[in-house]
């Protein structure tokens, strides 16, 4: 690779993402910068053979030649068994005469006590983050596809992505990075690259279930010795996507490889976003927090399909192809209430329930994998490896009976779940029944609240519905044409039995599906963005990137005093004093909370602080000192030295007793009126419970403002 990125025409990489479950208000795309380092790794070398050319061979080893034996062993056809010889006879592993060859014993050799020729190397990248220094939990075996730049202007950039004739372009930002950093001249270690594997495979397991395109399964871990690393990288810019909710003010970014989001891109874009280059971070959040929200989706001829929250479900019912071929279930139950006349009608009628019964079956599988995803199990994966399916059986309907759920002895084969079907969950490749195993397990075993419970209560039969779907999806799964023998009223009461399963387990998709359950109690609506908006009104005042770092305690207080002032009455003047009075006391009392004073006499402690107070050059003399400065109790002032919240003043004065005198004096130089104005703050909250004063909503805003200005002064002077 190349050590020198031409940052005229950026090299853009772009993974496949998965934004289900996600109420987006607004989104933006970036392009985040990394270094991509080759390496190389070894592991198994895989096999040439498929399962079938695998099994005759290890059986030629032991009845050579003997193609009807071997059918007879692996109850294959013998003329397949014919073909299967023929191919491995190309290979050279076995001979004219059907006998295992020189070539194909030592491959069986190979295999069987794991030679060292068995292990290849491979070339891989990984990517290092410059913004933070930090390896990137992923690692991309084979060579990198880069997306088509459109066109660059400044940060600006417009790339092309998709197959020739369905390709789409998207405008992206591209997060500046600084040269100059250290960790442009980072090289990852061998042990940086282990840990990045393993973080890999815990990512990997918990979202190959909902995103089916991240890609091969991640290595084995080596031994470090086996990893070589080149030392040249090249600049590649991440496709990432950052994200704000409805309902939510948090920034959600996307990792850039499809692996959910990355908590390390949202803290730095919001801890850097008073850089001139990341203030657009800011306007995006009050564009989402602005947004209109729809309360009613019609979700029929809604194309809009970013808005949904389960697209891999809701496009099944509603999505239909522009030409007509393809049809969603909802359409195509429309077109079965017609009864066909003809042979051609008849053969059409009968296709389309099939597509029916084949998406309904497809959408429950993937309610299933959200239900898996949101509670995991991830110790009973190994339980039911190591058991036979006879053992899984037993345990499943213990567990399936604990719920709630009827079991017949029909309805049992749904439960006979494979150890190989449960290992299959880890690399993506899922069926019906593997999910129903981890769903039910984490109902009976971890989770109260479990969607499984309502379901059990609303379809107690259940399983005996699944087995029946079973039957009717298998053989149009596997190529058979087959004719159900069942009315459209039979089949419109299966859709509405799936629906109403889809929605017991998924809530908050039955506006999505225009579904009304009484009996489900979905979530709310209903979102309050006024809280959202004065949030975001307190960030743009004081800095996203300051506001990120004050304790939740006082973000809360000071969301509450602002949205007292924008519904202002002077009625609520002495609510929002005590309000911003607390906000100053809380910063105090963080600034100094971990801090012990080397004065141990009580009676000394205010003493001690009000010379602190002069030495400082606040005041001139003890007499200019405010009352309510110099008369704090000095019980409440040992509390609040000791760590312990008590009054304003008392964290006040000590202040002057926990901190150097180097910080007070620069306290002094930041804001000669400090005390000055937390003295009069306390004056004018009094006791708290009776209001005082009457102020305008100008006055109100310029204490806010003054509050604020001096918790950014304590932030960063103490």
């Amino acid at each position: 690779m190349s050590a020198k990125a031409k940052d005229h025409c950026p090299k853009v990489i772009m993974f496949r993402e998965t934004l289900s479950k996600l109420n987006i208000a607004s989104r933006q795309r970036v392009l985040w910068p990394c270094h991509a380092f080759s390496i190389s790794i070894p592991r198994k070398q895989r096999s040439t053979l498929n399962v079938f050319e695998e099994t005759v061979l290890k059986i030629t080893e032991i009845v050579s030649g003997d193609t009807g034996k071997i059918a007879e062993i692996t109850c294959l056809d013998k003329e397949f068994v014919i073909f299967i010889q023929n191919r491995l006879n190309q290979l050279g592993l076995i001979n004219s005469r059907r006998e295992l060859s020189e070539q194909g014993e030592i491959l069986l050799k190979s295999r069987r006590y794991k030679s060292v020729d068995n292990i290849e190397y491979v070339a891989g990248t990984v990517f290092l983050d410059l913004l933070t220094g930090k390896l990137l939990p992923y690692i991309h075996i084979g060579k990198l596809k880069y997306e088509k730049i459109i066109s660059l202007y400044d940060d600006s950039v417009v790339i092309e992505f998709g197959p020739t004739g369905k390709s789409q372009q998207r405008s992206c930002k591209r997060i500046y990075v600084d040269r100059d950093k250290n960790f442009w001249k980072t090289v990852p270690e061998s042990n940086d690259i282990i840990r990045a594997i393993r973080q890999f495979k815990k990512k990997y397991k918990q979202h190959v279930l909902l995103n089916e395109n991240i890609g091969e399964y991640p290595p084995a871990v080596p031994m470090a010795e086996a990893i070589s690393v080149q030392g040249n990288p090249e600049l590649v810019y991440l496709h990432c996507t950052v994200i704000v909710q409805i309902g939510n003010s948090d920034l959600l970014v996307t990792d850039g490889f499809g692996l959910g989001f990355s908590e390390s891109f949202a803290e730095y874009l919001t801890k850097n976003s008073d850089k001139e280059e990341l203030k657009w971070i800011l306007d995006f959040k009050e564009k989402g927090v602005n947004v209109k929200i729809e309360t009613d989706l019609v979700v029929g001829t809604n194309k809009k399909k970013d808005l949904w929250i389960f697209p891999e479900i809701t496009k099944r019912f509603v999505s239909d192809s522009p030409d007509g071929r393809r049809l969603g279930i909802n359409s195509l139950l429309n077109r079965l209430g017609n009864t066909p006349t003809t042979t051609n009608e008849e053969k059409d009628y009968i296709e389309k329930r099939q597509q029916v019964v084949s998406k309904l079956y497809a959408s429950l599988e993937w309610a299933l994998r959200y239900v898996i995803s949101d509670h995991p199990v991830d110790e009973w994966g190994p339980i039911y490896k190591s058991q036979n399916f006879k053992d899984n059986k037993e345990i499943l309907c213990s567990f399936a009976k604990k719920i709630g759920f009827l079991i017949t002895d029909k309805d049992q084969s749904i439960l006979q779940v494979k150890a190989g079907a449960i290992r299959q969950i880890e690399m993506g490749k899922v069926e019906l029944e593997p999910l129903v195993a981890m769903a039910i397990t984490g109902a009976a075993t971890r989770y109260a609240n479990h969607p499984f419970y309502l379901l059990s209560k609303n379809h107690v039969d259940f399983f005996s519905f699944l087995s029946r779907l079973k039957k009717m999806r298998d053989p149009v799964e596997h190529g058979d044409i087959v004719d159900y023998k069942i009315d459209s009223a039979q089949i419109n009461k299966i859709s509405d039995t799936v629906s109403s399963v889809i929605v017991i387990l998924l809530p908050s998709i039955s506006k999505e599906l225009q579904i009304t359950t009484e009996c489900i109690s979905g979530s709310n609506n209903h979102i309050n963005q006024d809280r959202l908006k004065a949030q975001v009104q307190i960030e743009k005042e004081v800095g996203l990137a300051f506001f990120s770092t004050l304790s939740p305690d006082i973000k809360e207080l000071l969301i509450r005093c602002e949205l007292m002032l924008n519904g202002f009455a002077e009625e609520a003047n002495q609510e929002i004093i005590n309000c911003l009075s607390s906000v100053m006391q809380l910063s105090l009392w963080e600034a100094t909370k971990n801090r012990r004073p080397t004065v141990k006499n009580l009676l000394e402690l205010k003493e001690v602080a009000l010379a602190n107070i002069l030495s400082s050059g606040f005041y001139p003399s003890f007499a200019a000192i405010p009352e309510q400065i110099s008369t704090v109790n000095n019980k409440r002032l040992y509390h609040a030295v000791q760590g312990t919240r008590t009054t304003l003043g008392a964290h006040l004065v000590a202040v002057f007793l926990l901190v150097s005198m180097s910080e007070l004096i620069q306290l002094k130089n930041s804001d000669p009126t400090f005390i000055e104005f937390i003295a009069k703050l306390i004056c004018l909250r009094g006791h708290g419970n009776k209001q005082l004063y009457s102020f305008s909503r100008i006055d109100m805003d310029s204490l806010k403002h003054n509050v604020l200005k001096a918790i950014k002064i304590i932030k960063e002077v103490l």
